[in-house]
């Protein structure tokens, strides 16, 4: 079952993951690329956003659109000569007298769409009255497809499945054994469907930038803003083209630490400081104390566990409510997941209101919508009594995501003493997220990973690159000044990994005094959007300091 987390080195993904790969020398000809002509045109309307989901800046502009042309691998010539067609689309306010160049943006993901991040975005005023901002979809998301019209996406049937089908905390050996044959199936059909899924690598997608760069702004620097994941793509583009550098930030900055084990500890720790905060709300609202809100969370994963839970996704209709299907530990435990990309106060209130749905009518409808909808699947499509009246839609974030991830980075796997060492780790510093990833019965397996994954694909065949089993060593040779911003209090992104890379990169941190993960690429911070206007507009930049949000 791909989305149950079994060992104590699956854990380790779900921090380190976050790392990119060493960068490699670009051997391939560039020459046809980099002499490409950029045509700017009306946008078309397949790649608008909802009305309701534009920024009122964007709704006062007219948007125009591109395609760069990259290859699908860049070092060498052997990935049957395909291209990746990159979808851009810019924002250009700034008069003539006024404009200082151009801003690249990427909203992480891995998955994330920087074209409907634009159209997202208030960004202020004093940013677009002197930048083009450009928001590009890199290779494999959304309208970045092969030129050829493909695009690397796994069956929908096999990837729902896998919610279901096994147990998310296996009690013994023989469940856990029982989840890996359709974990197979779907890794297996997925390669067979997409023999260029390994090209979705953070290596290529900083090629494609600097690609993107040269032929869009000519000798212009690299000008970027990257959150979360983009931080990954910043910090792989600085030690990789160190002369192309301009202004960049990195917002919520993934790990930077070569220790898979602390990172991943690190990661546990403040996601259990966020399920307690959300605990607590829910006992206030409850008028429980915070001893008794855990309980009902265990309560409530027990019942997921036993199949007893019922929602609107599912495989097969509930015996004692027909009309709705039998829901899934997994999606409760994703749920909950997905919380922690939510404002603070949403978090917990969404998250108070669905444990009590899930305690008097045993409904996991809403922790199914916040995982799917995270997954990149729509909610409307799964209504069905059955998987074959169901209209599965959905995009490939969650293949994006885990295949980028594993090609970036797979660290070498942990032997069972270490295994067990981590896991004493993590139970020491979050107990509450610890047991709620693991049966009742405390059973967790040890010892080496069973099936087929992206990494061990990669690694048995020859014709595909092997995943480094080191991660990113950043570093900032450019003589620049970065940006860094982190918020002291969210959980996606601790904010030690700020700390870290604002030390490794030699550059001020920005720090927000918040929950939320991403804090600049909300633009509604007045006081990170100065430091943002100052630092591109005015050349300023500051030394360390602390923001209010």
């Amino acid at each position: 079952m791909k989305r149950f987390i079994p060992t104590s080195v699956a854990l380790i993904l779900l921090s380190v993951s976050l790392s990119a790969c060493s960068p490699a020398e670009t051997s391939k000809s560039l020459d046809q690329y980099l002499n490409q002509e950029v045509s700017w045109t009306e946008c078309p309307e397949d790649l608008l956003v909802e009305v309701d989901q534009q920024s009122s800046l964007f709704k006062s502009v007219t948007p125009d659109c591109s395609t760069v042309l990259v290859p699908a691998n860049y070092e060498t010539s052997s990935a049957e000569n395909k291209e990746f067609g990159i979808a851009l689309m810019r924002i250009s306010k700034a008069a003539e007298s006024d404009y200082q160049g151009t801003l690249f943006i990427n909203p992480g993901g891995p998955g994330g769409s920087g074209i409907e991040q634009l159209q997202w975005s208030n960004f202020p005023n004093g940013l677009v009255k002197h930048f083009d901002i450009v928001g590009f979809d890199p290779r494999g998301v959304g309208a970045s497809q092969f030129t050829d019209g493909s695009e690397i996406k796994c069956s929908d049937e096999l990837d729902y499945r896998t919610y279901f089908e096994g147990e998310a905390s296996p009690s013994n050996f023989e469940e856990y054994q029982a989840s890996i044959p359709l974990s197979d199936e779907y890794y297996n059909d997925c390669v067979d469907r997409n023999p260029l899924w390994w090209t979705l690598s953070t290596s290529n997608v900083v090629d494609d930038l600097d690609v993107m760069r040269q032929v869009i702004t000519g000798d212009e620097p690299l000008n970027f803003i990257g959150t979360s994941y983009g931080t990954t793509i910043a910090g792989l583009y600085v030690s990789k083209y160190p002369e192309n550098v301009g202004k960049i930030v990195l917002d919520s900055p993934t790990t930077v630490d070569e220790d898979p084990i602390k990172s991943a500890v690190e990661n546990y720790k403040a996601m259990e400081t966020k399920l307690n905060s959300y605990l607590d709300y829910y006992a206030e609202q409850e008028g429980k104390t915070s001893a008794e809100a855990w309980q009902d969370l265990l309560y409530v994963k027990q019942m997921a566990d036993d199949d007893e839970l019922i929602g609107y996704a599912g495989l097969v209709p509930s015996d004692t409510e027909p009309s709705l299907m039998v829901s899934s530990e997994s999606l409760l435990s994703r749920g909950i997941l997905a919380l922690n990309y939510f404002p603070e106060q949403d978090a917990k209130e969404e998250f108070a209101k669905a444990i009590k749905e899930a305690i008097d009518y045993r409904s996991n409808w809403a922790f199914e919508f916040y995982a799917l909808r995270m997954d990149g699947y729509d909610p409307e499509s799964l209504k069905g009594s059955s998987l074959s009246a169901k209209k599965l839609k959905r995009t490939n974030s969650f293949e994006i995501m885990t295949i980028v991830n594993s090609m970036d980075y797979s660290p070498e796997e942990l032997s069972i003493e270490d295994q067990k060492k981590m896991a004493k780790q993590m139970k020491a510093v979050a107990p509450k997220l610890y047991a709620l990833n693991l049966d009742s019965s405390g059973y967790q397996y040890y010892g080496e990973s069973l099936g087929v994954d992206w990494v061990s694909i990669a690694n048995e065949d020859d014709s595909i690159p092997d995943p480094p089993t080191t991660p990113l060593i950043r570093e900032n040779n450019s003589g620049k000044k970065l940006l860094i911003v982190g918020s002291i209090y969210e959980a996606v992104t601790p904010y030690q990994f700020s700390k870290d890379t604002a030390k490794l990169l030699k550059s001020p941190l920005i720090s927000v005094e918040s929950s939320t993960h991403g804090p600049a690429a909300g633009y509604d911070i007045p006081c990170l959007n100065d430091v943002l206007i100052d630092f591109f507009v005015n050349d300023i930049v500051p030394g360390d300091m602390t923001c209010k949000a």
